[in-house]
């Protein structure tokens, strides 16, 4: 794999950075790029909806469908999701591994929501035919997954890492011969990987003709290294809108969504080696982080109807605007063959506030309907990666601005704007219907040569009768990334492949009265 793109790889890396500070570009994309929301009969069309109205769905995409109820509803929607990963070494040859397959199961309601709906009778001579007014909760990303991969090398580990970052101390003081002290410092206190790893044994630090340099201990060549990555939560929204239908050709609408957000990831990270001769023997670095937050945006939406037959709709969202609390904590243990006892290192559990606010959202859309026969419908959607920004709140280290001034920055150069298109069908017999779709997530990510985008596949059914409706829709999301444990500084790593599949089967169950 060419340096051009593992360096364009790094905006997707998870990597140990060896600060306190959580927050990176790859948190950013986390809680603004969106999965396959909706009722399950919008889910079978590929999400497909911002011209199509009458659903649900329609408050947190384009609140304007909302003017096409004719009657009140009630929906609910339980589904089941699945995340399978593959994940193997990307760059074979001084890392090697065969690849590991791993996978997490979630249960839940992704949807649920209320319609009131007060439309005229159609004897009424008013130009306003009426007025919704709905409720729902929508569930926008499942972040469940767990990631699993292992490998040998006889290259630089992560206990080199360690001790490249101690070195990196003494670049930065101009050539000053102080990492020892720097590292003893923290004994009481850690707050950084190198010095956790001092405190383990894991590296040391010696006298040169040049001044001090920190080293890993003895070790043998080759070394068995691993990682577990666990991650659970969600992101959902609370929307409450309104819509109104003007001569049943221009439907406006409007919406005010409350953004909650939970995300837990914990990440252990192993190496050993197995040659009785040498000091080392194992040693497991184990972070874990939880994140809660809370945002709120405000979205506007007009759909056209011209004939019957053709619906055009159109609406924008603005940013959204949101609140984190962050908790977290790191620990090492390592093991020596001469060394009695575990060595730990633990740094103390800490607090963090920031805020982020995503780009706005605009979204537009088309829907022709073949008679009684069914419909095809297809959406556009805009979105500025680039325009995502960190912003400082209160934190336990200080003033973050600079930190959250290089975060930013990084969110400029890796970030681009992409559109991410949706289309789908549905055929009518009876009271069955039938629905395929197709949904692609545009790459947010600049660099040439990394494919960033997702696809999704669906297909649904379902059965309308007269005041109850049931539908189902299965959908598989797929996509492709790069994940690195570490990265040194001239750019040598191990590069994890990661293919990610996301299955969701949900189930709606409607009431209208």
């Amino acid at each position: 794999m060419s340096n051009k793109i593992v360096s364009a790889s790094l905006a997707l890396l998870l990597s140990w950075s060896g600060t306190a500070f959580a927050q990176s570009e790859v948190d950013a994309l986390r809680y603004t790029r969106l999965g396959l929301s909706g009722s399950a009969r919008i889910q079978g069309i590929g999400g497909a909806q911002a011209a199509l109205g009458a659903d649900i769905s329609s408050i947190f995409v384009n609140p304007a469908g909302l003017g096409m109820f004719r009657r009140s509803e009630i929906t609910v929607t339980p589904g089941f999701s699945t995340a399978n990963t593959d994940a193997g070494i990307a760059n074979q040859g001084n890392y090697s591994g065969a690849p590991v397959s791993d996978s997490r199961n979630a249960f839940g309601i992704p949807q649920a929501g209320i319609v009131f709906s007060d439309r005229k009778s159609d004897d009424d001579g008013s130009d306003w035919r009426g007025t919704s007014v709905g409720l729902s909760i929508t569930r926008l990303n499942n972040f469940n997954s767990r990631t699993t991969y292992r490998g040998n090398t006889d290259d630089w580990t992560m206990v080199d890492y360690f001790a490249e970052q101690a070195n990196n101390r003494a670049t930065v003081t101009n050539g000053q011969t102080f990492i020892k002290d720097q590292l003893e410092a923290e004994f009481n206190n850690y707050s950084s990987l190198e010095g956790m790893a001092y405190g383990a044994y894991l590296i040391d630090v010696y006298e040169d003709e040049e001044g001090e340099y920190a080293a890993p201990v003895d070790r043998a060549v080759d070394i068995a290294f691993g990682e577990e990555i666990l991650r659970k939560g969600s992101q959902n929204q609370f929307d409450i809108g309104v819509g109104t239908s003007y001569r049943d050709k221009i439907y406006l609408g409007a919406s005010v969504g409350i953004v909650s957000t939970n995300y837990t990831q914990v990440r252990m990270y192993r190496e050993s080696d197995a040659d009785p001769a040498t000091g080392f023997t194992n040693m497991q670095l184990r972070d874990e982080f939880s994140t809660r937050g809370a945002g709120i945006n405000l979205r506007l939406g007009a759909i056209y109807r011209p004939v019957d037959a053709l619906r055009i709709g159109a609406s924008i969202q603005t940013p959204t605007s949101y609140s984190f609390d962050e908790s977290y904590a790191t620990s090492l243990v390592a093991n020596h063959s001469d060394i009695s006892g575990e060595q730990r290192a633990v740094q103390d559990p800490g607090q963090f506030s920031y805020g982020l606010t995503t780009p706005l959202r605009a979204t537009g859309g088309i829907a022709y309907f073949l008679g009684k026969l069914g419909f095809i419908s297809a959406d556009v959607e805009y979105v500025n990666y680039a325009g995502m920004r960190f912003r400082e709140k209160d934190s336990d280290f200080g003033s973050s601005g600079s930190y959250f001034s290089s975060v930013n920055t990084r969110i400029k150069d890796t970030y681009q704007s992409a559109l991410n298109l949706r289309i789908g069908a549905e055929a009518r017999y009876e009271i069955f219907r039938f629905r395929a779709g197709y949904a692609l997530g545009g790459d947010p990510y600049k660099a040439s040569g990394l494919d960033g985008s997702t696809n999704t596949f669906t297909l649904g059914t379902g059965i309308r009768l007269q005041n109850y409706f049931v539908d189902i829709a299965y959908a598989n999301t797929s996509m492709n990334t790069l994940y690195s444990p570490y990265t040194f500084n001239s750019g040598a790593s191990p590069e994890i492949n990661i293919d990610d599949r996301l299955t969701n089967v949900v189930f709606t169950l409607g009431f209208n009265f």
